[in-house]
């Protein structure tokens, strides 16, 4: 039995696509790790950086022919992944380029399909294949097919014995690198088998669906909208990749922080915790923190994203609002840059956009060195749009000094009747104050504040449930990417890997138990004013295909409430929701 693999990085492209300096580093991490007796173990681990189509194809062909059943054999790839006119996926090369009108030139790439053709024909049953690049669950998945748009994924990859671990879905880019750092996807493939952390059930081995797990919960800290996937076929999840040292404590360690890291914080019992293991395992200060800084550096990273994002916001919206479309698209394009989902960037846009502020009417002085009575003006409140951004909350009112001399006889006793009432003054001084001119003004702050107040909390509310409309949303359509993998639902927010706290300071996230075929989720209202919500996967079969799909809907209660509303229904392929509640999605 041989342990062989051919790892592959394409750094250097033709105007059209973009470098990727790091493709070339994550060979090298790769190989270093692979190489080495105590992880990978791998007998032969040949690499080939910027290569032209030819080559390349070769030495994929080389890699896979004339092996033995048992051997194990591992293709990775770093580099652009590109589609066809016809969805087709292609490989890029160091010579990938594109036509005046913008197609791709087949030739100068590798297509998926060669590739796949090569490892069928190959007699090595345990084949790994590492795919970091766009449209790498391509590969497994299918792009497109002349009836419903889909290729099976058992017909397009057959065999047994096989996985292949991509960095994003069909559907999904894998975000840039920056600079010369290894991509985000290969970073983390590397740290699983270098510190050991990748295997899970502590068995002194790392196969490879714990390598998935390790890494996918590691993306995805980092960059919650990535979602890497793994496609097996038979005992494909159990191939064995690499080995661990057993009972290193520096191991041990890891793994501790690991299980105290809650959304990038420690505790305090879970620092005492901590101190006390390291003391016991001999571990130094210095090499405990740099640990832990390693096992919290995807949160961090993360919050420098969301940062960076709402400041970039906050400026635009100073600067102009309404943001125009071409704005939000640029906007959109960040945040895929970024590897943030909508959900994430949901509570920076209520936090940033502008809300209508209400300033209180101007008070005014009243010259009483006559013993007269000012004659009540009309004073009309004042208002002022204000753009708010995270530093900058609130607005001071004007208070300007309205000073009167007009001179008026005091009211008679027909005018206090009608409204403008007089209170006496002193005996000695016979002097009135205008009664009627302070209830008039505070009549109006009444009637505008009656207006503008409800108005306020509306907006403010309606940003609220944005929140739980994103969440929902993602819920299901995590639900439909999990059920497409492993056949079922998940009964776990937490399972699906989308970053969503089931508690939030607006809503109280969860599944609920359902039937089989289906699943319902829930967003229910922790706070009075705001409305709830329901969520609902349901499998739906083609009578006329005999094929299965999932389809979605999310229903919102038709008042607030802090109950969430009744499930929906799938009747007859059409969706229903329960008495109360109003579709606001259905796909």
């Amino acid at each position: 039995m041989a342990k062989l693999a051919l790892l592959i990085g394409v750094s250097d492209y033709e105007p059209g696509l973009g470098p990727l300096p790091g493709a070339v580093k994550d060979v090298e991490a790769m190989q270093r790790v692979l190489q080495r007796p105590e992880m990978g173990g791998f007998d032969q681990v040949k690499t080939l950086t910027n290569p032209d189509p030819l080559l390349m194809q070769g030495e994929i062909e080389s890699l896979f022919s004339e092996r033995s059943k048992e051997d194990l054999v591992l293709l990775f790839f770093s580099g652009h992944g590109v589609k066809d006119d016809r969805g087709k996926l292609y490989f890029a090369t160091r010579i990938t380029r594109k036509s005046l009108k913008g197609e791709l030139i087949r030739s100068t790439a590798v297509p998926a399909s060669f590739v796949h053709e090569i490892m069928n024909n190959s007699r090595s049953k345990r084949q790994v294949v590492l795919l970091d690049c766009c449209f790498s669950g391509a590969f497994a998945e299918g792009m497109s097919a002349k009836d419903d748009g889909t290729v099976d994924v058992k017909e397009q990859l057959g065999g047994e014995g096989r996985a292949v671990l991509t960095s994003s879905t069909s559907t999904q880019y894998s975000f840039e690198q920056q600079g010369t750092d290894l991509s985000v996807y290969t970073r983390y493939l590397v740290e699983g088998i270098e510190t050991g952390a990748a295997d899970l059930n502590n068995d002194g081995s790392i196969s490879i669906d714990e390598l998935h797990d390790y890494a996918r919960k590691k993306v995805q800290e980092t960059a919650p909208a990535m979602m890497p996937k793994i496609y097996a076929v038979e005992e494909g999840f159990k191939i064995r990749l690499a080995r661990v040292p057993v009972g290193d404590p520096k191991l041990a360690y890891r793994k501790e922080v690991e299980r105290c890291a809650t959304h990038g914080e420690i505790s305090s019992i879970d620092r005492r915790i901590l101190n006390e293991m390291r003391d016991s395992l001999g571990i130094t200060p210095e090499n405990a923190a740099a640990i832990e800084d390693e096992v919290l550096k995807p949160f961090r990273e993360y919050q420098k994203k969301l940062q960076r994002y709402e400041e970039a916001f906050a400026e635009a919206v100073q600067q102009e609002y309404p943001i125009s479309d071409a704005i939000r698209v640029r906007f959109q394009r960040y945040q895929d840059i970024l590897g943030l989902r909508d959900e994430d960037v949901a509570p920076i846009h209520a936090r940033c956009v502008p809300r209508k502020k209400v300033v209180e009417p101007p008070t005014q002085s009243v010259n009483i060195s006559q013993p007269k009575v000012p004659t009540p003006l009309p004073v009309q409140p004042q208002y002022r749009e204000e753009r708010v951004s995270p530093q900058r909350e609130s607005v001071q009112p004007q208070n300007p000094q309205v000073r009167i001399s007009q001179q008026q006889e005091i009211p008679s006793r027909t005018d206090l009747e009608q409204g403008a009432a007089t209170e006496k003054a002193s005996s000695s001084g016979n002097i009135g104050k205008p009664v009627g001119v302070y209830a008039g003004l505070g009549l109006l702050v009444l009637i505008f504040s009656a207006i503008a107040v409800p108005s306020f909390l509306n907006q403010a509310n309606k940003a609220r449930q944005a929140e739980a409309k994103q969440y929902i949303g993602s819920i299901n359509r995590g639900q439909q990417a999990y059920f497409l993998e492993n056949n079922t639902f998940s009964s776990n927010i937490s399972e699906l890997g989308l970053g969503i706290n089931p508690e939030t300071e607006n809503y109280s996230y969860a599944i609920s138990p359902s039937g089989v075929g289906m699943t319902i989720s829930t967003a229910t209202s922790r706070k009075d004013g705001l409305k709830s919500y329901v969520g609902g996967v349901f499998l739906s079969n083609n009578p006329q295909t005999n094929e299965s799909t999932t389809l979605a809907i999310i229903c919102e209660g038709n008042t607030p409430s802090t109950i969430s509303p009744a499930p929906p229904s799938l009747i007859n392929g059409t969706f229903q929701c329960a008495s109360g509640s109003t579709a606001i999605t259905n796909r």
